[in-house]
Order: C-alpha cells, then sequence, then structure tokens
C-alpha cells in the first residue's frame, strides 16, 4: 500500500494564480498603504510597495496584451532576482500565458536553446544581459519582442537602447486595464512556470506546472509551517513583522516558491540581486532575520568562512535547507559557530512536483539532519524495487510521489513524460530512499546522476553531448565529484581521437558554451575507455571510485 501524508489534506486551489495573487497585493496594500513588499538588499533607498506591484502586475498585462501575447503564450525571463520578476509571472499569469525563467550567466548558447524549445515570444531581460539575448534570439525566429530592466545598478540612468528594444520603464507606464477577468483561465492545463529540469538524459526539459500545480504547493507549504512548525519552534512568528530574505535564485523551482509564499503572506523581502556574501550576511544582521531559505554551499559559508565573524548573526535562529543534501559535520560546525541558531533543517523536492514533498516536523528540540522530513500534505509516497514491486518500512529502493502537484509533463517531449509519470500518475524520482515507522524520510542515494553545484543542477549528459561535438573527442563521461565550497563539481574523462588535444583546449570549448557553474573544475582525466555496462550506459561510479587509477594516454 502506497504511504500516505499523515498530515490532513488541503483544499486544492482552483483560482488562476494570477487572480490569486492580485487579490493578495490588494489586501496588503489596502492594510498598509505604504507597506514595502521588496527592499533590495544592495540599495536598500530602492524598494517597491505591495500597491506598486498591484499596478505594475495590471501594467505588464496590458503591455502584453498590446503585443498580441495572450492565452498559451510564453514570456522568457533572464533577470537577476527583483521584484520585475514577480510583476512579470504575474502579468503574464492574468493574460492567460506562462513564464520560463532562464539564468543570468546562461550563454547565448543555452540562452537560445531555451527560447527555441520554449517558443517564447518575448524576452524580457537584465541590461547586462542584453548583448547575450540579442545573439541568441536572431536565430529564435518565434521571438517578436525585447524588454529591458535596469537592475545591474539601479542608481544609473537607463542607457540608451537599440532600435526596437523596448524598457521596462515604458512597460509598467502602460495604463492598467482594472478588468482582468476577460480571458478564461484553464488552471489544470494553462501553463504558469515553465522552468527547466537538467533531467537525466540529452539537453534540459521544459517541466510544464500549471495554475493549480503552482498555487497548490504554495498552499501546502504555507499551511504546513502555519499548522506544525512554527507553533513548535516560533510561536510568537508574525508574517507582518518578519523579514525574509529571497536570496535563491527565482527562475529555480526552491527560489520562486519562497517568493510568491512570502508575498502572498504580506512579508517584506530582502532581494539581492546575486549571491555576494557580504550582502547576504548583512542582510541577516540588519533585518534582524529569524528564519533563512538556503542550499548547501551557503551552510557550508556560515559554518567556515572567516568572513562570518565580522557580522551579528544573533538574531538567526532557523535555517532550511534543500537542493543538494546537507552533511551532518557541517551541520554541527554551524550549531557551534552561531550561537543563536537552534534548527537546521531539511526538506526534499524537485522542479517536477513543484517545489517540496517533505518538509521538517518537529518532534524533538533538536532537529534531525538525516532525514528530510516527513511527507507534506495531499502527498503520497511508495518506495519500489526495480521489478516495480513496492517495498515496507525501512527498505531501501526507488522513490515515487503523487500529488496534485505533480507537473503536467515535460513540454514536447512525450516519451519523457511517460517514463517519469506512470499511468496510475506515479512520478518516478530516480533517487533511492527508504521510510522508518515514525514517518521520516530518508534519501540515501541518487539513481539520477545530476550534479548539485552550490544548488545548481549539471546534468552530466548535457556536457557530454557538449564535449562529443568537438572533432577530436572520440567519447567522454562526466560525473560529480566532491568540493567542499560547491558540494560538487564535475569532472571529465575523455578519449581523444588526436592525441595532441589538450586539457586547455577543452576548457576553453566548455567554457564558451555553458554557464560558469557547469565548467569542468573537477578537471579532466583522459583515459584509454569510458567504463560503461553490457547495456552501454556509463559506470559512473565507478569512475568517481577509480578516476586516480584509470590507465591514461
Amino acid at each position: 500500500m502506497p504511504y500516505k501524508s499523515t498530515f490532513p489534506s488541503i483544499p486544492i486551489e482552483t483560482q488562476p494564480f494570477g487572480e490569486r495573487v492580485l487579490d493578495a497585493f490588494w489586501k496588503h496594500s489596502i492594510e498598509n498603504p505604504t507597506k514595502k513588499a521588496m527592499i533590495c538588499a544592495e540599495n536598500p533607498k530602492y524598494f517597491v510597495t505591495y500597491k506598486n506591484l498591484y499596478l505594475h502586475s495590471l501594467s505588464v498585462a496590458a503591455f502584453l496584451e498590446s503585443k498580441g501575447f495572450g492565452h498559451g503564450d510564453m514570456a522568457a525571463l533572464v533577470l537577476p532576482n527583483s521584484w520585475e520578476f514577480l510583476e512579470i509571472i504575474v502579468g503574464a499569469a492574468l493574460r492567460g500565458g506562462g513564464v520560463s525563467g532562464a539564468s543570468v550567466l546562461f550563454t547565448d548558447f543555452e540562452l537560445q536553446r531555451q527560447f527555441f524549445d520554449s517558443k517564447s515570444k518575448i524576452v524580457f531581460c537584465a541590461d547586462n544581459s542584453l548583448e547575450r539575448v540579442i545573439k541568441a534570439a536572431k536565430n529564435c525566429k518565434n521571438i517578436h519582442t525585447i524588454v529591458v530592466v535596469q537592475v545591474s545598478d539601479r542608481s544609473l540612468p537607463e542607457p540608451e537602447l537599440p532600435f526596437g528594444i523596448i524598457s521596462y520603464t515604458s512597460v509598467i507606464s502602460t495604463l492598467p486595464k482594472l478588468n482582468h477577468h476577460s480571458i478564461e483561465i484553464d488552471v489544470n492545463r494553462d501553463i504558469l512556470l515553465l522552468p527547466y529540469s537538467s533531467g537525466t538524459t540529452g539537453s534540459p526539459k521544459g517541466v510544464m506546472i500549471n495554475h493549480s500545480n503552482f498555487s497548490t504547493m504554495i498552499s501546502i507549504f504555507t499551511n504546513h509551517y502555519d499548522k506544525y512548525v512554527f507553533p513548535k519552534i516560533a510561536p510568537d512568528w508574525d508574517y507582518s513583522k518578519e523579514p525574509v530574505l529571497l536570496s535563491l535564485p527565482f527562475y529555480h523551482i526552491y527560489g520562486i516558491g519562497i517568493l510568491f509564499a512570502a508575498m502572498l503572506k504580506g512579508q517584506t523581502g530582502i532581494v539581492p540581486s546575486h549571491f555576494d556574501k557580504t550582502v547576504y550576511l548583512r542582510s541577516i544582521q540588519d533585518y534582524k532575520i529569524r528564519l533563512v531559505y538556503l542550499v548547501p554551499p551557503i551552510l557550508v559559508l556560515l559554518a567556515n568562512d572567516p568572513i562570518v565573524d565580522k557580522f551579528d548573526l544573533s538574531s538567526l535562529q532557523f535555517a532550511l535547507t534543500g537542493a543538494a543534501p546537507a552533511g551532518i559535520d557541517i551541520c554541527e560546525k554551524a550549531y557551534k559557530r552561531l550561537k543563536g541558531l537552534k534548527r537546521i533543517d531539511q526538506a526534499y523536492g524537485m522542479t517536477e512536483c513543484s517545489m517540496a514533498c517533505t518538509m521538517p516536523f518537529p518532534d524533538s528540540e533538536k532537529s534531525r539532519v538525516d532525514v528530510v522530513g516527513k511527507l507534506l500534505s495531499n502527498f503520497e509516497m511508495k518506495v519500489i524495487d526495480p521489478s516495480g514491486k513496492e517495498l515496507g518500512v525501512e527498505e531501501i529502493g526507488e522513490l515515487c510521489i503523487r500529488s496534485p502537484t505533480i507537473m503536467m509533463g515535460y513540454l514536447g517531449r512525450p516519451q519523457a513524460t511517460a517514463e517519469a509519470i506512470d499511468d496510475e500518475g506515479w512520478y518516478h524520482t530516480g533517487d533511492v530512499a527508504k521510510v522508518d515507522n515514525e514517518g521520516f524520510i530518508y534519501v540515501v542515494d541518487r539513481l539520477k546522476e545530476l550534479i548539485k553545484v552550490k544548488g545548481y543542477q549539471v546534468a552530466p549528459a548535457e556536457l557530454e553531448d557538449l564535449l562529443l561535438s568537438h572533432h577530436d573527442v572520440a567519447d567522454a563521461a562526466v560525473v560529480g565529484i566532491p568540493n567542499e565550497a560547491a558540494g560538487e563539481v564535475p569532472k571529465a574523462f575523455i578519449v581523444r581521437k588526436n592525441s595532441r588535444l589538450t586539457e586547455q583546449q577543452i576548457h576553453e570549448f566548455v567554457n564558451a558554451k555553458t554557464a560558469a557553474y557547469k565548467h569542468l573544475k573537477g578537471g579532466i582525466e583522459f583515459i584509454a575507455e569510458i567504463p560503461k555496462s553490457p547495456a552501454g550506459k556509463i559506470l559512473r561510479r565507478f569512475l568517481r571510485d577509480q578516476s586516480s587509477t584509470l590507465s591514461k594516454l
């Protein structure tokens, strides 16, 4: 029998997400017209109120309508964390369209691939990404409009833009239409978000998340904290008085989930445009942050970096870490160093389930860093062996998840969708896990071979495809190797066609076509043959274990 969450189910959200968020903006602005919704962490004199968010979102919707953007259309976002990111999502949702966020670190090669695959019609980009975006868009005939947001330095005047490029200032100057209910939205079929998951094979895939998927996820998440976490660890918690540090990338499902949870609750978000440890630590100090959402490399920073001692982090009491496993040793170091820190909890989730599957359940004074918590409301799980047989308590196998938040599928990839979601609606995570008698879940290994670099996902298959496109590479394999600062970094094993091929040439080739976190910082090793199974699958575990002893050319 599948294991069901022990927490009562909550109603599935049926209101179009754009309307839900807009209603929240209106409510918060009526309660406090000057309430700051988001503050620029680098320069706090720049901020946006909930009233601004309400009006700007409507202006974005009106602008999109003027450009013919409507039901089922897609806008690409190449933006750092910013309130404009939020406004564009809401504006697009009100028009019945969706957004696909891309990293500002992406090269034009990576941007072009995502623009083309997502069929984006409009691109909103940061001023310092414009050159790459224009280059990428040249080969994407579906893109007809590029909008530039001045976010690299808000204190600078807007630069003169190339002909045909539109400034975001003019977008939010568009007269908003207060009647935004004219478009019929099917919350169970219409795409709200199209983040890209690295997957395990080939290029990244667009994950189709509809309005109900994401909206229900946010409700499950906030309900869990409100009913099962805060009453035990922080009975005095008041969202209106608790600022939140929004440092996780908004194009990532973890970051966008925390963003909307905070905005729906009426919190004030402190927004660093990119991760800078001085800005991050100063924000915790200045705004007296009590709870941080982070990834393991930031935990490593808090535990080990000498710069931490320059700041007063005594307000920090709670940390929730996700996106990759956090080591027990690092957690213990963080506890010893940060005297006010009471709990470090781990959660487990993925893009395909719209954010989280499990969350902490504080059953003791100190958190358990060996588990990822308990299954959230509205979720079911089962653990299966390779034949598909269900396993029992304490038995280890592949974790499968079922919930109303599971994606609709991968855009344009029916076969990949069918491989991920079976006929009964179970999403096969590719992760190895077990559940104990108390309902706590342990994720013990990954079937999926994703490399987690500072919380960013890197698919070995993507880098292998790229390496194999090099005319002097006969075969290639990529694995993740441990790195204290980044968690993991990619390492390549290469069989050369040309013995004169050098490591430097490979580094230059990869660096020119990929974001920095995908670079081969774990090194390059030339070998005689890539070890593979009889079925032709790369034996990655063998490569990781034997990397120093393999025969070299």
